[in-house]
């Protein structure tokens, strides 16, 4: 690792980091408005995949986009990437404060479960790479033993944005799949649906596999 100085946009973002890992973790404490009963689960899953993908899609084009030149701006310019980054997570966090506050019926409760575990699941990884960048910036030391690779003569710390697809995604495909044969009335409605859904956690998927 070198003797640079860690630099300065790096010590505006992780005093927002800061912020937000602290916002976010208040608000996945609290418990959500009561928002009334489920009464289409597949609906509810088709609208809130594709909510959370654009969510997600549009958090990793601003840290890929946005984070590439973290010595050639200003520090409004880098107060602008992270006031982007905090409003994808917001709006995380709404869809995740929505589908928790619905109530499930007996038959949707697995269905819902998932997705509330989805939401979750992504919050929790985006959480774990803003607390790397901000303990980077509190020990870089530390963080570069964990997260620092190879780069011929020099050492480079990898704060790069990496998520894993949750497991839940295919159980949710495999639970909407089930709960429509299981309704031979609804399966044709459901075939439609879950067409679409499965595409959408395709995507999902392949967004944290870093596929394109």
């Amino acid at each position: 690792m070198t003797d640079d100085p860690i630099p300065r946009p790096l010590i505006v973002l992780g005093e927002w980091f800061r912020q937000m890992d602290d916002e976010s973790s208040r608000r996945m404490n609290e418990a959500p408005l009561q928002a009334g009963t489920i009464y289409d689960i597949s609906l509810l899953i088709d609208d809130h995949l594709h909510r959370l993908v654009d969510h997600v899609n549009a958090f990793a084009n601003v840290v890929n986009e946005g984070l590439g030149r973290l010595s050639d701006e200003p520090d409004e310019y880098f107060n602008g990437v992270a006031r982007q980054l905090e409003a994808e997570l917001d709006g995380i966090l709404d869809c995740y404060d929505e589908v928790r506050g619905l109530t499930p019926g007996t038959d949707d409760f697995e269905g819902w479960s998932l997705l509330v575990e989805i939401h979750e699941e992504t919050v929790y990884q985006i959480q774990r790479w803003l607390r790397e960048v901000r303990d980077f910036v509190d020990d870089p030391v530390s963080v570069a033993r964990k997260r620092s690779v190879s780069d011929g003569d020099d050492t480079v710390v990898n704060l790069a944005l990496e998520m894993k697809p949750p497991r839940q995604v295919k159980q949710l495909t495999r639970w909407l799949e089930y709960r429509a044969r299981a309704n031979e009335h609804a399966w044709a409605q459901h075939q439609r649906r879950a067409h679409r859904n499965s595409m959408i956690a395709g995507t999902l998927l392949g967004l944290w596999l870093g596929k394109d």
